[in-house]
């Protein structure tokens, strides 16, 4: 048996490298494997190729104490086999012409490759690859994460300052936060100012499928919506920022209906940019042109389209690339500190966003920037960091052929790719590689081998959750954010708003701000605010899911006589906890409260001490989640990034999470990222316009316009970067306040498994190190609780038998001074005492030590004790040319791998605003109708001749057929919703929600009464349901006979239609101009927008090679 110590990286972790370098230029001159029609939906073989792959087979032996704080790597033999493969065929996605059946929107998002296989995947990023289609979530939330400093207001999450108004008489004054509390300042927007209007050779509604119903297409602008974290009924933030001034309320249904119709092309397949003109056509009228190229250049510089490993068109590039004249100032240069997901993640945007922009810099008399990355490690990733095992699997499947078996050191899991997760684009689009869908059964085992009671599990589990949502009262309260809607009912049938009434948005709320009594404008048109409470934990991720609902609602006995369990005999269901003396203590925590609130229940309930070791596994999972003890978790903000998780399945890349940042360091061109450049000192101008220095640790400096620092909380936390000026006190608080510890883990590898290989995860309790095993004093338990508690089955993932077990909370920090043989014994005998002594000594061992590791100091950042309301919004502020990125920096999704990514996102976008200034929006915005008529039939003839010829000939046709005929309303098939309609349904509902009820927290919400009303339905009996089952099978037959009804009236509508169409063009026959047909020709329209959708079962997702 072989231990190895990891301290989080490794020499030579990137197995791409090597001689996969020599086959980029190869890249360039294969071309695509596979060609779709983009009108006959046809799929055409066009060339094939070849591909040797090879990986590093560098040795390694160097040996490092594990208490210095170097990477405490010790490597024995080689990361992986020298080998070849070839790899030829189609990518297996549907065409954007055709409508594809259930199975081929499985085939779809399951095409994958091999990570060995992953540079002749990429070899078909060309132009004419846009023609696969997606299948669409049904989700109608979509998520609001803040990809650029919001503006100052009371809250991180809302967006409009309070405008002074000296009108206003009922006005105060309100004294301002210290300043380490506000919130940042506001991103750069572009105010009523004279710019240049751009000319569009364009027609309108060109990237609008002609042959698709309105509706249809609206249905698919919806989905790509919200696959990308935008509201498709609402405006972002930073949209009503630049947009206020321009356009009215009734004008935001249009540019809604653009916006989402410019994300329904990206979506339609992310290998290839949408590109302005295709942006352009998605405006139903050349009025709202403008309008179109404001929001493309939003959803292009803030990263929701045309980012990631994206193929930029050959035709589009070379017209852009013009020689700069000789008297060009210096190139400015960008320099990214750290080759991890944040820092690969921004330059790889910043490459695709200058790529975009040439001549806006050639107009500037520069050159493009160039961007370069310093990397301290000789590998990227960063905490994502797959370690190739020695072990070869005796049978590989397919998939591993060829290939190296790893496993995760760092980050593991994609939290669902659904609901605008950006690793669905990278990860299933672009690098299409295979990952494993992980079930979340999990069976417990106590001490001697058995599963815990599932009925006692998940009353401890509820008991639990109970406890998390009476402490959930003390979280920050955070501001709704601003909610300017366009009609949804517009939106749904894909029409545009017929009036564009007069004032603007800001016209309208300033005007409103000035009455008596009224709002300022910062809280006119807020969202309701939406309180969270706990309702279940993922043992995937010890993460705690979140649902609407008011926290605490219910007495302590009455809840949990509900959950199943017993009374004490003098406790009624009137008692409750108190919890105000444990809160007004100056060192409360989550922690210290959590456990006084186990105390209480303790007088309330029969616990025993298996009970309090299922209790404290819980907790260990929530350590698990923030990488640290929960004592050292701030009771306002443990979870401040609620109500932003994905959707969909767990998963892990099969072959290696690291495959991500390689890819998005290779592709589809190199990176200038210079390995073995530790960062010690960044001299920082605090002025945007001067230059920056960063020195590395063999002496060597590199002179930057624009520094983005992605450094983790932990390494700025030591203080072995120097700044220089030193980091503002504001910043410098923050990082202070902000939590950052460790998780590690021990993974072994073994010959044949031992374990239930149809289960991904198990768990094992612990008991107390020295208090005995029927101890019920929640204190005994702080410090063994997290060590071997959770075990994951990474065989499916890694190629080899392996099992991987996690040290959270104290556990993990003891990881870091207990000795490899130590740790491999306890793992043993644990693993002995659930499967009995037959289990063997493992094969391979690697354990983690990330603290010790001087690149990282630690996994992910947390909330510490003292943590202030908007230390992550300070965290990502820039400070003159410095700018900062990292998972520390996304209040939203910290400690996340896609939470990294989309700071490198924001990080990147505030770099490009920084060198081009704000967006440029022209005024008047949108062109009067009268204008804009005028303009048209003066530059553009031929255009308005054939708009006129199709409206005359519509006018011909319906003033004798009439409009078609609408489709009918649907009535409700579900019998639930005429079981929620009935009065004393409703009624008994509410009766049950007052039920236990605490004293002042008001009267049930419909939201309490409808999920009361689900579990009522779901308890009746057959006898109870039959009438609304009735009732619902007549609707759903009178649905059925609608719809034929109707489809039979359209048929003859059409054919109506079709008959007078052609009588018409033979009696007025029309002739296009020649430039009208060119222009028309490869546009691109119809597809259907599909999400990487999931399969049904739980098989690993894997390609074909053919």
């Amino acid at each position: 048996m072989e231990v190895e110590s990891v301290g989080g990286s490794s020499q030579g972790g990137g197995y791409i490298q090597g001689h996969m370098c020599e086959h980029l230029t190869e890249l360039a001159s294969l071309g695509s494997q596979t060609l779709y029609s983009k009108y006959t939906g046809s799929q055409q073989e066009v060339g094939s190729g070849t591909s040797t792959q090879a990986r590093d087979g560098i040795q390694h032996s160097a040996e490092h104490d594990p208490q210095t704080e170097s990477e405490i790597i010790v490597m024995t033999g080689q990361l992986g086999t020298s080998g070849s493969g070839t790899s030829a065929g189609s990518t297996g996605m549907p065409s954007r012409g055709t409508t594809s059946t259930p199975s081929e929107l499985h085939s779809l998002p399951t095409a994958t490759l091999k990570p060995d296989v992953l540079l002749k995947r990429l070899k078909a990023m060309s132009g004419e690859l846009r023609d696969s289609s997606f299948e669409y979530s049904t989700s109608v939330v979509s998520d609001h994460s803040e990809l650029s400093s919001p503006p100052p207001t009371v809250s991180s999450k809302a967006t409009t300052p309070v405008e002074p108004d000296s009108n206003n008489t009922t006005s105060t004054t309100q004294t301002a936060p210290p300043a380490s509390q506000q919130p940042p300042p506001p991103i750069p927007v572009s105010r009523a100012r004279q710019v240049p209007r751009r000319r569009y050779d364009v027609r309108p509604r060109v990237s609008i499928p002609s042959d698709m119903a309105p509706s249809d297409y609206a249905m698919q602008c919806i989905a790509a919506a919200e696959n990308s974290r935008l509201n498709p009924y609402g405006l972002h933030e930073e949209e009503y920022q630049l947009l206020r001034d321009h356009i009215s309320h009734a004008q935001v249904t249009t540019y809604l209906n653009i916006r989402n119709g410019i994300l329904r092309l990206w979506m339609s397949n992310p290998l290839v940019m949408v590109t302005r003109e295709e942006a352009i056509g998605c405006a139903k009228d050349s009025r709202w042109f403008d309008v179109a190229n404001v929001s493309y250049e939003w959803l292009v510089r803030r990263g929701y389209i045309n980012f990631g490993c994206v193929h930029f068109k050959a035709s589009w590039s070379t017209q852009n690339q013009k020689a700069v004249p000789e008297q060009t100032r210096r190139r400015k240069r960008v320099v990214i500190i750290g080759a991890g997901m944040s820092g690969l993640g921004c330059a790889r945007q910043l490459e695709g966003l200058f790529k975009q922009n040439p001549r806006r810099f050639r107009d500037m008399g520069e050159d493009v920037p160039e961007v370069v990355v310093l990397e301290g490690r000789d590998r990227v990733g960063g905490r994502v960091y797959s370690r190739a095992f020695k072990s070869k699997p005796t049978n590989p499947s397919p998939v591993f052929e060829d290939t190296r078996a790893t496993a995760e050191m760092g980050g593991m899991i994609i939290t669902g790719f659904e609901r605008g997760n950006p690793l669905n684009v990278l990860v299933r689009a672009q690098l299409a590689l295979p990952y494993h869908n992980l079930r979340a059964d999990t069976t417990l085992y106590n001490s001697t081998g058995k599963a815990v009671d599932p009925v006692r599990d998940r009353m401890v589990e509820k008991l639990y959750n109970d406890c998390l949502d009476r402490v959930s009262e003390y979280k920050f309260k955070q501001q709704p954010s601003k909610l300017i809607e366009g009609k949804r009912d517009l939106i749904d049938e894909g029409k545009d708003s017929s009036s564009e009434g007069g004032r603007t948005i800001a016209q309208v709320e300033e005007s409103a701000a000035r009455q008596p009594h009224a709002l300022p404008v910062s809280q006119q048109n807020i969202a309701p605010r939406v309180e969270l409470v706990p309702v279940s934990t993922d043992r995937l991720t010890g993460r705690v899911h979140m649902e609407p609902g008011t926290p605490a609602t219910l007495k302590a006995a009455y809840k949990a006589q509900l959950s199943g369990w017993n009374l004490k005999e003098s406790v009624t269901k009137e008692d409750d906890i108190d919890l105000e003396s444990a809160v007004a203590k100056p060192d409360a925590t989550l922690g210290s409260v959590v456990d006084d609130v186990i105390t209480q229940f303790k007088n309330i309930v029969n616990l025993d001490a298996q009970d309090f070791r299922m209790l404290n596994w819980h907790i260990a999972n929530l350590e698990y989640s923030n990488a640290i003890n929960y004592n050292q978790l701030s009771l306002q903000g443990w979870d401040i990034d609620a109500g932003y998780e994905w959707e969909g399945k767990h998963s892990m890349i099969i072959g290696g999470y690291q495959t991500v940042p390689q890819g998005l360091a290779l592709f589809p061109t190199p990176l200038d990222i210079r390995k073995k450049s530790p960062v010690t000192r960044i001299k920082y101008s605090t002025d945007k316009s001067g230059l920056a220095t960063v020195e590395c640790e063999d002496g060597s400096r590199i002179e930057a316009d624009y520094v983005v620092s992605t450094i983790p909380l932990g390494v700025l936390k030591h203080g072995s970067v120097q700044f220089e000026p030193p980091l503002p006190p504001r910043k410098a608080g923050a990082i202070e306040r902000l939590g950052y510890g460790v998780l590690n883990k021990v993974i072994l590898v073994y010959k044949e498994a031992f374990w239930d290989e149809d289960r991904d995860i198990f768990g094992v309790l612990r008991f107390p190190p020295t208090a005995g095993r029927h101890s019920v004093n929640q204190q005994d338990y702080t410090r063994n609780r997290g060590r071997f508690f959770q075990w994951f089955n990474v065989s499916n993932t890694s190629g080899v038998p392996c099992l991987l077990a996690l040290m959270a909370g104290d556990a993990g920090f003891e990881t870091e001074h207990t000795c490899n043989d130590d740790l491999v014994s306890e793992a043993t005998r644990v693993l002995r005492s659930v499967f009995g002594s037959h289990v063997p000594e493992p094969e391979e061992t690697v354990i983690t030590r990330w603290a010790s590791d001087k690149f990282a100091r630690g996994s992910y950042s947390s909330a510490g004790p003292n943590m202030q309301q908007h230390d992550y919004d300070i965290m990502r502020e820039p400070v003159g040319n410095l700018f900062f990125a990292g998972e520390h920096t996304i209040g939203t999704h910290p400690a996340t791998v896609h939470g990294a990514y989309m700071s490198g996102l924001r990080a990147a976008s505030e770099v490009m605003t920084s060198i081009l200034g704000p967006i440029d929006v022209p005024v008047p915005l949108v062109l009067p109708r009268d204008i804009a008529s005028l303009k048209r039939k003066a530059t553009d003839p031929s255009i308005t001749k054939a708009q006129v010829y199709t409206e005359e000939m519509d006018h011909h046709i319906i003033a004798q057929i009439g409009l078609p005929p609408e489709k009918p309303k649907h009535q409700s098939t579900s019998p639930f919703i005429y079981y929620s309609r009935e009065p004393s349904v409703v009624e008994e509902a509410r009766r049950r929600c007052d039920i236990g009820r605490r004293p002042g927290k008001g009267k049930s919400s419909w939201n309490d009464i409808r999920n009361e009303m689900a579990k009522m339905w779901k308890d009746a009996d057959a006898e109870t349901r039959k009438p609304f089952e009735a009732e619902a099978g007549k609707a759903k037959l009178a649905n059925v006979e609608g719809d034929k009804a109707w489809a039979d009236k359209l048929k003859e509508w059409n054919i109506k239609y079709a008959e007078l169409e052609a009588k018409y063009r033979a009696d007025n026959p029309f002739v296009p101009d020649p430039v009208e047909e060119v222009a028309a020709a490869g546009r691109r329209t119809k597809a259907q927008v599909r999400s990487y959708a999931e399969p049904d079962s739980d098989e690993d997702v894997e390609m074909d090679d053919e």
